[in-house]
């Protein structure tokens, strides 16, 4: 069967060693932020550039337990596979985030509600050049 080009639901989440499961949500941002530059008479830009991007991943989780054991600052490479919709082969998308460093956790559950917890991830590059962000097909 050929890939459907859509995707649907998370397996394979894991922080370095820390598998997580009971996932209900994640996110990945390229962190991209342009400079403009104008001058002179310039009334508009005449050049605008990515001098930095700031890569980051979210996860949120029911397992509350597993992402609040993850301490702020803590490295570890992330990666999350996002399936096929269909669950053709060549079709998931796996996502993996280099140097991703905890930033924070939050965790809340209302009266009669299953409790949630998220995790936020900043990704930074090991020389400064090499995107700490990459996906391939799978």
């Amino acid at each position: 069967m050929a890939a459907t080009k859509l995707q649907a639901n998370w397996a394979a989440v894991s922080h370095g060693s820390t598998s997580i499961t009971r996932v209900t949500n994640v996110s990945f941002s390229q962190g991209g932020s342009l400079s403009s530059f104008s001058a002179d008479g310039d009334h508009y830009p005449t050049v605008i550039v990515s001098l930095q991007n700031k890569p980051s991943a979210t996860v949120t989780s029911s397992d509350t337990a597993a992402l609040m054991g993850l301490a702020p600052g803590t490295v570890a490479s992330f990666s999350a596979t996002h399936k096929d919709a269909k669950g053709a082969t060549g079709g998931d998308v796996v996502y993996v985030m280099a140097n991703a460093v905890v930033e924070n956790v939050d965790t809340s559950g209302s009266h009669g509600q299953f409790g949630t917890a998220t995790l936020s991830l900043l990704g930074y590059s090991s020389d400064g050049v090499t995107n700490p962000l990459s996906f391939t097909r799978a």
